[in-house]
């Protein structure tokens, strides 16, 4: 509370007539009604003095509450005060809790819901610092200077918006005042009222200044929602029934008054009269001792210059001292601490008081006892030392990786050690993280193929020298594409994480297991008599995938295709190692998967003509190597031609001949089938139009498509190009599909169907019967025609069983609506028994074989469809 001046007598009297007018007014009042009115609820700050605040028992008083007070005595109206933060404060007046919002600032969001009285008080925010202080007169002067200020102040954006952003935050006023009175800081911003009251409070009034002019205004007004203008009209009236002396004396109560009174002449008649003799006095000297004045003067302002700036200077290094984001160290030369600052004693985790009751060696690891007494002895020598990196002991016990720098310093013939501390933990784990990933993968965290290199090549030197045997394993697991296309990404890495511990804990520890990317691994097998040795550590690798793995809540089993390598017999390098392990581990695969093959060189030349035919394919369609030929489709009716099948051909320039089956397993697995397939749809396409313009009509062209069309290529766009572009009608254009299309990524591939059902071609199953058929994947992807695979026309007359099949499958074709064509027809027997069948078309060599254009041109006029 401010010191209480005395009042003057007339003040006084105002006062006391003030008072027996407002009883009077009281006992005028009419007969008091017995319907208490209902409490007004008025919501305010509860830490604003002098407005609004708490004494030491916890009780509400200040200029606010008094107001109220007189308020509700000149309206006879209850008033329920509910101090509290302000937070909490709007909130009871947002959640109609309140009344009344009082102690609050006008804002152009708080007018969109409340309606503002006039203001009744004006506050200033400003700025106050220490006496011992000079220069600061106004914002531009903050730079360089800590400023304490209340977390969450408007002044913060207000300071922050004219490029000051030093701020150390306290949670309210009082605490503010105490940090200064503590001499944590020596600036600080806040409103001017609660500033000076807290200043009284500690004493501190004549401690601090405050800059003249203040940083911004703000004006206290209460508030009522918008719409109840009867209660604001209310509240405004009981207000205008306080009189200004009233509000004065409550003013008076908490701010205290100014000296007044009237002016002693005699006293200033004194003061003249003394200055006038000791303004003679001054001249007099003046001309006595002029040059002596002079030099004084000029030294005088030259010290106190110094003075300042060294003030200044000295202020500002504590505070780059005390806010240095690197730890800061004074101790003496026997190793106890003088000073530190925060970031130094949060290092070792301790307080600043904590941190200077330990020395030097109470926080260095014994081990460190030869390092620091030579860094010591590089001091002495050269005055400094490091930057060398060591480790201290935290306060908890752990250690912490540290980087020191340091320098002798001697003040009045004492040497000290002046520390820089810099805490390296995270550079520290980084680096080792850094370290592993070079070596290990990072899903697994097993070695990767530069540590495994690093292993198998000391398994070799050691190999040479006790004449043993290194094995090299290439590790596959089968299908695993399938478990990340439909379970997702993060189960597959969830079971390589489950496979790679377990495969690990298989493994003698002598042996090194290292994942190569992907699905596939490689074990390095050491010190081993012979190639039996092997088999052992080979039934251990299977049997961990027999055990089913849970991923995720999802039970999944899965198997592995292995390719095995011996040094030296099938390489003396890790490259030709690895490389024929990959060949054998393929050969693995393609024997039908969950196998494994050990190398041999029959495999190197396989995979040496597998991979010289790659390459010629990649360069076939460029050179027009590919051909078509073609096959008729015949009515078994009628026996007449109805169509033809499009059959690719490859006319390599050394090999000849290519028959399908040797290379279009090869173009599906490199991707070529696509770019191919494109190539055969408009071939067959316009080869088909030639014939037709010729006089060959209603013919259909069926084309063979591949289940890498449906997944990687354009497929739609590819059938309507060849038809757009060849003018061929597309009920004549019959794509064939396997039954893998249908079983594989069905809603995709039922889209793409549907699709291509829409341009109006025609669809028929291949190879009808030898896949996992599905009468609902029939009926959902509408197909127009089934193809009975050769395999059970082959042996149709003389095998019952093929040929109930057979019978089924025509039986169900035309129960279902769909043609059925049955596939290599050789003899008349054949052709009989399926024309008992009701068949509709058949095709094969009893009709004709697969020839060129100019074959099947000559075949066509043979058969009448096409002019001589």
């Amino acid at each position: 509370m401010m010191p209480v001046r005395p009042l003057p007598f007339r003040t006084i009297g105002r006062q006391l007539l003030g008072l027996l007018l407002f009883a009077f007014c009281l006992w005028a009042q009419a007969a008091p009604d017995n319907n208490t009115p209902a409490d007004i609820v008025v919501a305010m700050d509860d830490n604003y003095p002098p407005y609004s605040f708490r004494d030491s028992n916890g009780n509400l008083q200040g200029i606010s509450k008094d107001l109220w007070d007189l308020w509700s005595m000149k309206t006879g109206q209850p008033v329920r005060i509910v101090a509290t933060d302000w937070a909490k404060a709007q909130q009871t007046m947002e959640a109609d809790q309140a009344n009344v919002l009082d102690t609050v600032f006008r804002t152009e969001e708080r007018e969109r819901r409340l309606r503002f009285s006039e203001p009744y008080a004006t506050l200033e925010t400003t700025i106050f610092f220490h006496q011992s202080l000079s220069g600061i007169t106004n914002v531009n002067d903050l730079p360089g200077f800590l400023i304490g200020i209340k977390d969450g102040d408007a002044a913060i954006g207000w300071l922050t918006a004219h490029g000051i952003s030093n701020f150390r935050k306290y949670s309210s006023y009082e605490a503010i005042v105490k940090a200064a009175a503590d001499n944590e800081i020596h600036v600080f911003c806040m409103e001017k009222e609660p500033a000076m009251f807290f200043l009284y409070r500690n004493n501190l009034e004549s401690a601090f200044r405050h800059i003249e002019k203040p940083l911004y205004t703000g004006q206290f007004r209460w508030a009522t929602r918008k719409g109840n203008d009867a209660l604001h009209e209310r509240i405004a009236q009981g207000f205008r029934q306080i009189s200004d002396d009233e509000r004065k004396a409550i003013d008076t109560r908490w701010l205290g008054t100014s000296l007044s009174g009237k002016i002693d002449f005699n006293l200033i008649k004194y003061i003249g009269l003394s200055l006038l003799v000791v303004l003679l006095l001054a001249i007099a000297l003046l001309w006595l001792n002029r040059a002596l004045r002079r030099t004084v003067a000029a030294k005088t302002g030259e010290l106190s210059s110094a003075l300042e700036a060294l003030r200044e200077s000295e202020h500002y290094n504590r505070m780059l001292f005390e806010n240095s984001m690197i730890g800061l160290l004074l101790c003496r030369m026997d190793g106890s601490f003088i000073d530190a600052n925060q970031a130094f004693a949060d290092i070792i985790g301790c307080t600043i008081p904590e941190a200077l009751r330990l020395t030097y060696w109470q926080i260095t690891p014994p081990e460190y006892a030869q390092s620091e007494q030579q860094q010591l002895d590089s001091l002495k020598n050269t005055g400094r030392y490091g930057p060398y990196e060591k480790e201290y002991l935290h306060k908890s016990g752990r250690r912490v990786p540290v980087r020191l720098t340091g320098t002798l310093v001697e003040r009045h013939g004492e040497q000290f050690i002046w520390s820089c501390v810099e805490d390296i933990t995270q550079h520290t784990q980084a680096k080792e993280q850094i370290n592993f990933l070079a070596f290990h993968d990072a899903l697994t965290g097993l070695p990767n193929r530069t540590l495994a290199q690093d292993r198998m090549a000391q398994a070799m030197a050691r190999a040479e020298r006790e004449q043993e045997i290194v094995a090299l394993m290439y590790f596959d697991l089968d299908n695993f594409k399938a478990i990340n296309d439909s379970l997702g990404h993060a189960t597959g890495d969830g079971l390589l994480q489950a496979m790679a511990k377990r495969l690990s804990g298989a493994l003698r520890e002598t042996d090194t297991i290292s994942r190569q990317g992907g699905d596939e691994f490689i074990i390095v097998l050491p010190g081993l008599p012979n190639t039996e040795a092997i088999m052992p550590v080979l039934d251990k690798v299977t049997g961990c995938l027999l055990q089913p793995f849970t991923i995720n809540g999802v039970e999944l089993t899965t198997s592995a295709s292995i390719g095995i390598a011996i040094y030296p017999d099938d390489g003396r390098d890790f490259e030709t190692l690895l490389k024929n392990a990959d060949i054998a581990m393929y050969q693995a695969k393609d024997a039908g998967r969950n196998l494994c093959r050990f190398f041999d060189q029959r495999m190197q030349a396989d995979a040496q003509t597998k991979l010289n035919m790659t390459n010629g394919l990649r360069r076939a369609l460029d050179r027009r190597e590919l051909l078509l030929h073609y096959q008729p489709l015949v009515d078994l009716a009628t026996g007449n031609v109805v169509g033809a099948e499009a059959l690719l051909r490859w006319q390599h320039p050394e090999m000849g001949l290519i028959p399908p089956m040797t290379f279009i397993p090869l173009a599906e697995d490199s991707g070529l089938i696509v770019p191919i397939g494109n190539w055969v749809l408009h071939e067959a396409c316009r080869q088909m139009v030639g014939w037709q313009q010729a006089g060959a009509q209603g013919l259909v062209i069926a084309v063979n498509l591949s289940a890498v069309q449906f997944t990687r290529g354009d497929l739609e766009q590819s059938v309507i190009s060849a038809l757009e572009m060849s003018g061929i009608n597309p009920w004549q254009l019959e794509l064939e599909l396997t039954e893998s299309i249908l079983i594989d990524n069905t809603e995709h591939n039922l889209n793409m169907v549907h699709r291509l059902k829409a341009l109006g071609v025609r669809l028929s199953i291949d190879d009808f019967g030898t896949g996992y058929s599905s009468l609902s994947y029939l009926k959902q992807f509408a197909v127009d025609k089934l193809k009975i695979d050769r395999s059970f026309i082959r042996n149709l007359t003389n095998d019952p069983e093929d040929a109930a099949i057979v019978r089924a499958i025509i039986q169900m074709g035309k129960s279902l609506g769909l043609k059925t064509l049955a596939e290599g027809v050789e003899d008349g027997q054949m052709l009989e028994r399926l024309r008992l069948f009701h068949c509709d078309e058949g095709q094969g060599f009893h009709f004709a074989k697969p020839m060129t254009v100019d074959q099947f041109s000559a075949y066509l006029k043979h058969a009448g469809l096409l002019a001589e």
